[in-house]
Formats: structure tokens, sequence, C-alpha cells
């Protein structure tokens, strides 16, 4: 289940492609709304989300997605600036979902 949170004044809703990646220390601080893998999934289902919480009169102030973007190699905890993005096959058996 999916809720905002709230950073001081603002209302944040927190996106996530798959469950593996909702370690213990980002539990104790929100729930996330778990889209699936890969860009579809995550269009349909935050597109579905924003719906719903605009007919509630909810719509957050910020959407802040976090994740391993598919790598294998970025430290936990780390934070990268996306410098572009590139179209290629999803693999996410390393999160241990097989297609």
């Amino acid at each position: 289940m999916m809720e905002l949170t709230s950073l001081g004044t603002t209302r944040a809703l927190f996106v996530m492609a798959a469950e593996p990646e909702y370690g213990p220390q980002l539990r104790a601080r929100f729930t996330p709304l778990i889209t699936g893998i890969g860009p579809v999934e995550a269009a349909l289902h935050v597109g579905i989300a924003l719906a719903r919480l605009e007919a509630a009169g909810e719509l957050p102030d910020l959407i802040v997605c976090l994740g391993s973007a598919g790598s294998r190699r970025c430290a936990l905890g780390s934070v990268h600036q996306i410098g572009s993005v590139s179209w290629r096959d999803i693999d996410a058996s390393a999160l241990g979902i097989e297609p």
C-alpha cells in the first residue's frame, strides 16, 4: 500500500520498481509505490496512482524515484545523477525476479 510521506511541508510520493530494493533502512522512513520492473510498468502504475490521488484531492508535491536502475555495481547508499538513458533488455534476475 502506497502512502504519501511528509517531508516538512512537502508531500512526497516515493516510487520503487522492486521489493528487493526496499531494505530495512528505507522501510523505517516511507512506504513506496512498487511499480514492477520496466518503463511501461512504471508509467502505468505511477499514472494510476496519480489519478487516484488526484481524485482524492491528495496529489503529491514531489515524486522521488529510488532504486538500482538495474545496476549490479552501485554502492548501497550512493547517489547518482543520470546523464543519459538508453533502452536495453531488462534482466532482473539479480533481484530474484525471473522473466
